[in-house]
């Protein structure tokens, strides 16, 4: 069984086809060198023909340009000051002008009179310009089919635009600048009187005064308020403090009292002076008079005086102060309420104010941002007004930051893309006929591959010829000769 499994296998990897690699491909070309390079030279020639024909040569005239960024310093020193940034801006913003249409029609018209649409496309094909990085030069380039020409259309191109730069950044000589700036000034003044209808239309001299003056005064009428009626609570507590104080003072006191005894005593001790002046100490009516006075004095010591005779009342001074401080504090809590009131009042109107003035912001804000926008491109086209004004009167070219510093010649060199498409269509033949002849090799040996015999399902062991037996003759061998038969598989003895 194992033997039949290693005869199939081999078998089947002998009937499935080898597969193709690079070695097979070299001698697949090499065999066909010669239909390859038939093919190359059938493919080769017409294309080169074409090439020949269509390509031809051309010369490009070339001129440098230098722009100088300092306007007060016209030398080549002062090229690209002003930073990196503002360098590129001022290149890129040249460069653009040069190759404009506009400047290509004012060329045209210079040279012919006449544009085309053709002309100006053939102008735009062979023109180009270029810089270098972090330079302040432009390299204009303008390829032709003759060099006179090739340098006469640059240097036309250069020309106009020179002109037509002038004319654009300083203004030209038919006022075009002062045209905008009168009707700038026109647009301005149009809408300063907008502004001003609308500021009259609804009172008002000035919005922003107005509006801050009015935000101002809320805030001191909201102070002022709360502080009213702080005092008036305030006062309203003190007066009712008093209140209750008057309510324990009586409103009314006794003064004083008034009795004889004292100026009694008074009399009784004049008289007894009197008496010691004509009487000595013991006579009988100076005693008499000691002893009314001992007796006055006893009655005095004794109270019996305290509180007798005539009474006085009335009103009391403590309960009178306290009243006229609390009516004070009446008062001036009213006073305070009442003006209160009058401030909120006040308040109700500033807030209504106020939201008349905000209602109004948005259409205030659009024409004041008109009347700042108009000024501002009035104040500019004014100032360059001026400046172009100037310019125009000062001697030629002072006003030019563009130095020509190489004027176009006639090339003497053309450049041609003949040889680059000549070896492009050489490389495309030969690949060609690589291609073809690895399609044929291909095909030849698919065709040519041998079909792989069918094995016996079950080869039959060889078997041993029987020994002769006594009698019989040997089997005679046939005459034929035998022819060794190829081996198929080897089979291992695993016994």
């Amino acid at each position: 069984m194992d033997n039949r499994s290693s005869y199939a296998a081999q078998t089947d990897a002998r009937a499935r086809p080898r597969e193709l690699d690079l070695f097979d491909l070299a001698a697949f070309v090499w065999t066909r060198k010669v239909l390859a390079l038939l093919i190359a030279i059938i493919v080769f020639i017409p294309l080169a023909f074409l090439a020949f024909i269509a390509i031809k040569p051309s010369y490009e005239a070339t001129s440098r340009l230098l722009v100088i960024q300092d306007e007060n310093d016209l030398t080549p020193g002062a090229a690209g000051s002003g930073g990196a940034f503002t360098l590129d801006q001022v290149m890129e913003s040249e460069a653009e002008i040069l190759n404009s249409d506009a400047v290509r029609r004012l060329a045209l018209e210079g040279r012919s009179g006449l544009v085309s649409s053709a002309q100006l496309s053939a102008l735009r094909d062979g023109f180009s310009v270029s810089r270098a990085p972090n330079s302040s030069i432009l390299v204009a380039s303008f390829e032709g089919a003759e060099p006179d020409v090739a340098a006469n259309t640059l240097n036309a191109i250069i020309d106009a635009y020179l002109s037509y730069r002038v004319e654009l950044l300083i203004g030209g000589p038919e006022g075009a600048l002062d045209d905008r700036l009168a009707a700038a000034e026109t647009e301005a003044a149009r809408a300063e009187a907008e502004l001003r209808a609308f500021l009259n239309t609804h009172n008002i001299s000035d919005y922003t005064t107005e509006r801050d003056a009015v935000l101002s005064r809320i805030s001191d009428l909201q102070a002022r308020v709360l502080s009213a009626q702080a005092d008036s609570q305030s006062a309203r507590g003190f007066a009712r403090s008093l209140a209750s104080r008057l309510a324990n003072i009586p409103e009314t006191i006794e003064l004083y009292v008034e009795n004889s005894v004292t100026g009694q005593l008074l009399d009784l001790q004049v008289r007894r002076e009197e008496l010691l002046a004509r009487y000595q100490p013991g006579a009988p009516p100076v005693q008499a008079v000691d002893r009314e006075i001992a007796a006055l004095e006893r009655f005095i010591n004794n109270g019996g005086a305290e509180g007798q005779g005539q009474r006085r009342t009335g009103a009391n001074p403590i309960w009178q102060a306290l009243e006229s401080e609390r009516l004070q504090q009446e008062s001036y809590a009213n006073s305070q309420a009442q003006l209160a009131a009058a401030l909120e009042r006040q308040l109700a109107a500033a807030r209504d104010e106020a939201d008349r003035l905000r209602a109004l912001a948005p259409e205030h804000d659009r024409l004041s941002r008109a009347v700042e926008a108009r000024a501002d491109a009035a104040q500019r086209l004014s100032i360059q007004a001026a400046d172009a004004s100037a310019r125009r009167n000062a001697p030629s070219g002072a006003a030019d930051a563009v130095r020509v510093v190489e004027r176009a010649t006639p090339p003497a060199e053309a450049s041609s893309l003949l040889k680059p498409a000549l070896a492009a269509v050489f490389m495309l033949a030969c690949g060609v006929g690589v291609v073809v002849a690895l399609f044929t090799g291909y095909l030849d040996h698919a065709r040519s591959r041998p079909i792989a015999p069918t094995p016996d399902p079950a080869p039959q062991p060889r078997r041993r010829p029987a020994p002769a037996q006594e009698g019989e003759p040997a089997p005679q061998s046939s005459s034929r000769p035998r022819r060794n038969l190829p081996v198929l598989a080897r089979v291992p003895d695993w016994s």
